[in-house]
C-alpha cells in the first residue's frame, strides 16, 4: 500500500503545538481518467518552470441545482472597533517570565513611546521616544515587547508602536505587528494612570491621556491588509466573535513583520489559542506564503516559522505566487463556476509532487511544484479564492491532520481535495495524464467517512455540503447502485476503450453508492478475472494491466478502476 505520510515537525518543549505541513493517506492506487468521460483533464507543467501550451479542459454544464445554501453570509466583516476604550486590565510580569530572542534592525517609532526596563508596562521607565525617531532594535522578547539600544543600555518598547519603515516613506497607519499582552496599552505618554509625565528632552512635556486602549481598540489600530493578501474575504465574515478575528489579525501582522512569536492574551484563552494555532492559522499562509508552521510556546503565546529570514525574501515569494496565480486563474477566468473548480483541481493534481522544500505553503504547488497536504489546502484555498469563489478553510485528521477546502458553486456547497486528488506511484509515472476525481465536489457526508473532520463552529460558521449534484461520477454518468449495473457499465466502457486505438492507456471506472454492492463487485472482479470474464469477451485490442482503488480496506469513496492498455 503506498502512503503519504506527514513531514516530522519539530516540538517547542513539552507543550509544544506542531501545525499542519502534511497529511496521511492511504492507497492502494489512485483513480484515472474513465473511458467515456465526457469532460477531459488538463495536462500543464507548472508555469514558474515552462511557458505552458495549454490544453483547456472541454467545458462541463454544471446542473441547475435548487437546495438552499445552508449557512452564512458572504459579506466581509472588517475590524471597524470604534467603542471608546476603558482602562486596560494589566497582567502582572516578573523579569523571570519572558526571554529575549536576539535580531538586528533598525526601526523608528510611529508615535512619542515610553521605554521600559522590562518587556511590559509593568517596568519603570528608563526614558522615552519621540515620533518617528530611529532606533537600533537588537531582540525580541517572548511577550512581543522590542529590545533596543537606549542611551548606551538596553530598554524595551512596544511592538506595536514600531515600524520598519521611516515615516516620511508612507502615509498609511503604521503596521503594527501584535498584541504582545494586555499590558501593551497605547504608550503615548501613559502609563497606569490617568494622566504622566514624562521627560523626552530636556524641557518637560507634560501630556494627558484620559483612556488606555483595550485589546479589541488596540486591533483597531492592526492592519487588515492581511484579508485581501491572502484572499480571505468571505473567510473573514464568518467569524463567530470579534474577539476570533482580531486574533487572526494580530498573528497576520506577525507574519506580515517576520515576528518570531505573538502574544494572544489579549483575545484568547488557553485552549482557544492551541485551536487557532494548531487548526486554523494555516488560513494566513495562503497569500503569506513564506509562513511555514507555528508552534505554541505556552503562556498563550506561539512561536511562528518561515521559510525565509528576511522581508525582501518574503516580499519575493509573494510576488511569485501572485504572478503565476494570476495566470492559472486568468486561464480558467471566462469558464463556469464548476468549471473553474475542475479546472483548478486538476492544474493541482498533475503539476504537483508530494514534498517538496516548500511543502507546507501554496508556494509548493503554484510555484516550485511541490506539496504536502498543507499546501494543497492554502493553494487550493488561494487559486479558488482569486478565481472569485466563496471558499472556506476545513480540517480535520485521518493518520495525521489534514486540510482541505469547501467551495460554493450555484448557491451549494462542495468539498474538495486536493491532496487526495493527486494520485502519487508508479501509475502517475507512467500516465502523467492521470487524476482522481473521487474528491472533487463532494458532500459532508463523503468526506466524513473517509476522515474525521474538527468540529471548529465556535470559531466560524461553516457552511454545508449536502448536494451530491457534481460528484464527478454522477455528473459523468459513472455512478452505480447494484452490481449488476456494475457489470454492465463496465462492459459498455470495455467496448468503447476497443474502439481507441491511439491511447496508450485507458481507464474503466465507476463508484458504488453503498458499500455492500461494491464490496461483492471489488472482491470478485479481482484484475485477472475482470480481464477474462469482461474484458476478453469484448476486444482483443486491450489487456487489463492494473486495478486500482482508493483503499478498500476501509471503505473510503466504494470506487473501482481497472487500467488497460493496447495489447
Amino acid at each position: 500500500m503506498k502512503t503519504k505520510r506527514l513531514a516530522a515537525l519539530l516540538l517547542a518543549g513539552l507543550m509544544a503545538v506542531s501545525m499542519l505541513s502534511a497529511c496521511g493517506r492511504v492507497e492502494e492506487e489512485p483513480l484515472e481518467q474513465p473511458v467515456g468521460s465526457i469532460d477531459l483533464p488538463v495536462t500543464e507543467p507548472p508555469i514558474e518552470t515552462t511557458a505552458p501550451t495549454t490544453t483547456e479542459p472541454v467545458t462541463t454544464p454544471a446542473p441547475t441545482t435548487t437546495v438552499a445554501e445552508t449557512t452564512a453570509p458572504a459579506t466581509t466583516t472588517a475590524v471597524t472597533t470604534t467603542e471608546a476604550a476603558t482602562k486596560a486590565e494589566t497582567k502582572k510580569t516578573s523579569k523571570d517570565d519572558y526571554t529575549v530572542e536576539p535580531m538586528s534592525a533598525t526601526m523608528y517609532s510611529t508615535m512619542s513611546l515610553n521605554v521600559r526596563k522590562g518587556p511590559s508596562t509593568d517596568f519603570d521607565k528608563l526614558g522615552a521616544l519621540a515620533k518617528g525617531d530611529e532606533v537600533k532594535v537588537i531582540g525580541r522578547a517572548s511577550t512581543g515587547w522590542y529590545q533596543i539600544e537606549f542611551k548606551g543600555d538596553k530598554g524595551y518598547v512596544s511592538n506595536l508602536y514600531i515600524t520598519d519603515k521611516k515615516p516620511a516613506e508612507t502615509t498609511q497607519k503604521p503596521v503594527s505587528t501584535t498584541a504582545a499582552s494586555s499590558d501593551e496599552e497605547e504608550e503615548e505618554y501613559v502609563d497606569d494612570e490617568e494622566t504622566e509625565e514624562y521627560i523626552d528632552t530636556p524641557q518637560t512635556q507634560t501630556q494627558t491621556q484620559t483612556q488606555t486602549q483595550t485589546p479589541s481598540s488596540i486591533v483597531a489600530n492592526l492592519s487588515t491588509q492581511w484579508i485581501q493578501d491572502n484572499a480571505c474575504e468571505y473567510m473573514a465574515g464568518l467569524f463567530t466573535e470579534q474577539r476570533y478575528l482580531d486574533a487572526m489579525t494580530a498573528i497576520a501582522n506577525s507574519i506580515a513583520n517576520l515576528d518570531s512569536a505573538v502574544y494572544l492574551g489579549d483575545f484568547l484563552n488557553a485552549d482557544e489559542t492551541e485551536d487557532i494555532a494548531g487548526k486554523i492559522i494555516g488560513l494566513l499562509g495562503t497569500g503569506y506564503c513564506y509562513f511555514d508552521r507555528a508552534q505554541l510556546l505556552g503562556n498563550s503565546t506561539i512561536k511562528l516559522l518561515y521559510y525565509v529570514s528576511t522581508k525582501e525574501e518574503a516580499r519575493n515569494m509573494q510576488s511569485k505566487l501572485e504572478s503565476n496565480a494570476a495566470k492559472i486563474v486568468d486561464r480558467c477566468a471566462g469558464y463556469s463556476e464548476y468549471n473553474k473548480v475542475k479546472y483548478i483541481y486538476e492544474y493541482l493534481c498533475k503539476n504537483t509532487v508530494y514534498g517538496g522544500a516548500y511543502g507546507g505553503s501554496s508556494y509548493g504547488p503554484i510555484v516550485d511544484g511541490g506539496a504536502t497536504c498543507l499546501g494543497y489546502a492554502k493553494a487550493t484555498f488561494y487559486l479558488l479564492s482569486k478565481a472569485g469563489l466563496d471558499v472556506v478553510y476545513d480540517v480535520g485528521r485521518d493518520e495525521q491532520m489534514h486540510a482541505w477546502v469547501k467551495v460554493k458553486i450555484g448557491g451549494n456547497w462542495y468539498n474538495v481535495d486536493t491532496t487526495w486528488g493527486d494520485p502519487e506511484g508508479s501509475i502517475t509515472e507512467e500516465d502523467p495524464s492521470y487524476c482522481n476525481y473521487d474528491y472533487l465536489c463532494v458532500s459532508d457526508s463523503f468526506i466524513r467517512g473517509t476522515r474525521t473532520v474538527y468540529d471548529l463552529s465556535k470559531y466560524y460558521r461553516m457552511p454545508s455540503a449536502t448536494s451530491n449534484d457534481l460528484n464527478w461520477y454522477r455528473l459523468n454518468g459513472l455512478s452505480v447502485d447494484t452490481y449488476d449495473q456494475g457489470v454492465a457499465l463496465a462492459k459498455q466502457l470495455i467496448k468503447d476503450a476497443g474502439n481507441d486505438k491511439d491511447s496508450k492507456y485507458v481507464y474503466i471506472r465507476f463508484q458504488f453508492t453503498n458499500e455492500s454492492e461494491f464490496r461483492k463487485f471489488n472482491d470478485h472482479f479481482t484484475l485477472k478475472v475482470f480481464q477474462s470474464e469482461l474484458v476478453a469477451p469484448i476486444t482483443s485490442a486491450r489487456k487489463t494491466s492494473k486495478k486500482n482503488y482508493d483503499n478498500p480496506d476501509d471503505c473510503k469513496t466504494y470506487s473501482v478502476t481497472y487500467r488497460m492498455r493496447l495489447a
